[in-house]
């Protein structure tokens, strides 16, 4: 398979998201998946801040429920 962005360069990984493959240059790994750098990527980081949010929102609700 070669990189979606470089097409004479081998893919190393393969996006989690888009399923595009990528060179080295393209990818950016962290301990659970691998995606594009530039696109992906930054869709993580909004992953990443909805999730806290959703867990301060639980939180939240379980503290009204026990003192209430």
């Amino acid at each position: 398979m070669k990189c979606y962005n470089h097409h004479d360069r081998d893919a190393f990984g393969v996006c989690t998201v888009c399923g595009k493959g990528l060179c080295l240059e393209c990818m950016k790994q962290d301990s659970k998946d691998v995606r594009c750098k530039n696109n992906c990527q930054k869709g993580l980081k909004g992953s990443q801040i909805l999730s806290f949010a959703g867990f301060l929102i639980i939180t939240v609700l379980l503290l009204i429920c026990v003192f209430d």
